[in-house]
């Protein structure tokens, strides 16, 4: 009899304990939590997949045969060539900051702001854009639509202005061009302290002119219709579709470390994920 008594006590307490413990692991998960984890693994593999794109394209740079204009025949293959920049049929594009005729660029604007304890430079407006060029060598051209390409460019123009600092004929047509860029002059440096907006602006200008060298990575295909002095094959596409104002050892070199930046930041943005969603994994392990 004292037998049943037990059993009966002991299957009394297994449903009691299970209803008690699932609420209390529940109610330790917080939604904000778990939203911003979310939006940090995603974040991170953005950032690490930027990385691993930027490290195959530097590899393949690097890998890819150096190939002369004279000697493409319009078969389509990854080629290598360098050369000079010419424009075609005079098309060009102005410079953000001067407007001098470019067949290439990239502009960006950013502001010094505060972050929390600290300041860092937050963008506010940038692009990059361009038009069909030709890479000419020894008095032989070959057309390259840049429209899909990479571009690795070396920064040609950089100017920064504190609020109330008059910018320079050159940036301030620009400004004046465009809304999404209009003059900062609510900020007030003390020492080490900003009072109202943070004033710093920093103007930024990469851009590839008719004349520069130039090294392009792409897949060649026919191009029929080329004009006199360009060959039968154009490059508008490949993977990897560079186009850069430096050898081809340094372009590989830029593209590595602008990957080892985006990593480093997927990786820390992973470490924020983890850390802010282990109470939710928890609840299913």
């Amino acid at each position: 009899m004292r037998a049943l008594h037990v059993v009966a006590a002991a299957s009394a307490l297994v449903p009691i304990s299970t209803v008690d413990l699932v609420p209390t692991a529940i109610s330790t998960v917080d939604p904000a939590t778990t939203v911003a984890g979310a939006g940090s693994l995603i974040l991170g593999l953005a950032f690490l997949a930027r990385g691993a794109s930027g490290t195959v394209d530097a590899v393949g740079t690097l890998r890819t045969t150096a190939t002369s204009p004279t000697g493409l025949d319009g078969a389509e293959r990854r080629i290598r060539v360098s050369g000079r920049a010419g424009d075609v049929d005079g098309e060009t594009l102005p410079a953000p900051f001067g407007g001098e005729p470019c067949v290439c660029v990239e502009y960006d604007v950013s502001e010094l702001r505060s972050q929390g304890k600290g300041q860092s430079w937050v963008t506010i407006d940038g692009g990059e854009a361009g038009v069909p060029f030709r890479v000419e060598d020894g008095g032989t051209g070959v057309r390259v639509d840049p429209a899909a390409a990479t571009f690795s460019l070396d920064v040609d123009e950089k100017v920064k202005l504190d609020a109330g600092e008059e910018p320079p004929e050159r940036v301030r047509g620009f400004i004046d061009a465009v809304d999404e860029v209009d003059d900062t002059e609510t900020g007030y440096e003390v020492g080490p302290l900003t009072i109202g907006d943070d004033p710093r602006r920093r103007y930024v200008q990469r851009t590839l002119r008719p004349g520069d060298e130039v090294t392009v990575v792409g897949d060649s295909e026919a191009f029929p219709d080329a004009p006199v002095g360009e060959v039968k094959s154009r490059i508008a596409g490949g993977s990897p579709f560079v186009v850069s104002d430096a050898s081809a050892r340094r372009t590989a070199l830029r593209l590595v470390g602008a990957s080892a930046v985006s990593i480093l930041f997927g990786a820390v943005a992973l470490g924020v994920a983890a850390l802010l969603l282990s109470p939710a994994l928890a609840t299913f392990v």
